[in-house]
């Protein structure tokens, strides 16, 4: 028989801090993201480029996969490497619309991230992985706000 011990005070305090600072960064992405995506209808797309000073600018296509009442699918990608070598990056993003919350669901083709992970792992993840991609989405949206050029025409109503 498996003898469980019980966690400390201290190791509940730390699984509890890591959690909430997890959903604020959640929370944090879905505001960026409803910034980008008003709405997020089915079907939704933003083509976003980020200028460079001594090369081309870096494309991001955001796009919403699916829409259901509580929550949407989005997809967020680079549309060519940047520098024109490697595997250009990919996320799948769950928004949550009445939790208003968004986290990566899968990144490169890996799937379904663990908040805590044993180091080394067969993945060679980091033990915080799952925190680590969602900060990173965080950095490229920021980035998307504050520097990101539309590569579309916007049209204006006539007579406003």
């Amino acid at each position: 028989m498996k003898t469980v011990i019980p966690q400390t005070a201290r190791s509940r305090l730390r699984a509890q801090t890591l959690l909430q600072s997890y959903h604020a960064e959640c929370e944090a992405n879905f505001l960026r993201l409803s910034r980008l995506l008003h709405g997020f209808e089915s079907g939704a797309e933003l083509n976003v480029a980020l200028p460079h000073r001594d090369r081309r600018p870096d494309f991001v296509d955001l796009r919403v996969i699916e829409r259901n009442p509580y929550t949407a699918q989005v997809e967020i990608a680079q549309r060519e490497p940047p520098w024109g070598a490697g595997q250009r990056m990919m996320m799948q993003l769950r928004v949550y619309l009445d939790a208003r919350m968004a986290e990566v669901i899968a990144c490169q083709g890996l799937r379904h991230f663990k908040l805590r992970y044993h180091y080394p792992n067969p993945q060679m993840l980091a033990p915080d992985e799952k925190r680590q991609l969602n900060h990173f989405l965080g950095e490229w949206l920021s980035a998307c706000l504050r520097h990101g050029q539309s590569t579309r025409p916007v049209a204006l109503a006539a007579g406003n």
